[in-house]
């Protein structure tokens, strides 16, 4: 139960229960991640990351909108000029269809940061960018985090890097652009899914 996780692991602080929930969340292991975040959130309740987080990890799961849309709510409501908030809301908007407020979300993001890259193409994934062609319905609501310089913030990061040396790595990654239906199958490989973590920008 509830109760026993957290009596268990109370004498930890909110930030040890936000890296075990960000280990899990790398490992693919989404409901674990947000039992952390959850226990985070319980010890640090004003922590806008901890909601942002486990919003991401409610999104992840593909089952859990309503939840995820709550979390991300709270985190704009907390932080509310932190961009990765408004790319939490509109993923969320965007798995419930809703992509008229999916798009409202991204395109506040973009008020507050015209390059961020995940808004732009979250906004364009769910009808509202400048390659729109019939709305986002069917797409990943996280796939906006494989946009046009998904490569060069891979290159950035020490530990992706050597994966661009890896063809099938790459292909899978430009299989995801392509076609965002394509993700779920592409997390099974560990790289992608470490690669989906970093990008997805757990904290």
């Amino acid at each position: 139960t509830w109760e026993a996780f957290d009596n268990k692991y109370l004498p930890m602080s909110s930030d040890e229960f936000k890296a075990k929930g960000n280990a899990a969340f790398q490992a693919g292991r989404f409901e674990e991640a947000i039992n952390w975040f959850t226990n985070a959130i319980n010890v640090d309740p004003s922590n806008h990351v901890l909601y942002s987080n486990r919003s991401a990890a409610y999104c992840s799961k593909g089952e859990a909108f309503d939840l995820a849309l709550q979390d991300a709510k709270k985190t704009v409501e907390l932080k509310p000029d932190w961009v990765k908030g408004y790319t939490r809301l509109g993923a969320a908007y965007h798995g419930k269809k809703d992509y008229k407020a999916a798009a409202d979300a991204y395109k506040k993001g973009l008020e507050l940061d015209p390059q961020n890259d995940a808004c732009r193409k979250g906004l364009e994934d769910c009808g509202g960018g400048p390659r729109t062609g019939g709305g986002g319905a069917g797409s990943n609501p996280l796939a906006s985090i494989f946009g046009p310089d998904v490569f060069a913030k891979i290159a950035m990061n020490p530990t992706l890097k050597p994966y661009l040396d890896q063809p099938d790595y790459v292909n899978m990654i430009k299989m995801m652009q392509t076609n965002p239906q394509m993700m779920n199958m592409c997390l099974q490989d560990k790289r992608i899914m470490q690669t989906f973590a970093a990008l997805t920008g757990i904290n």
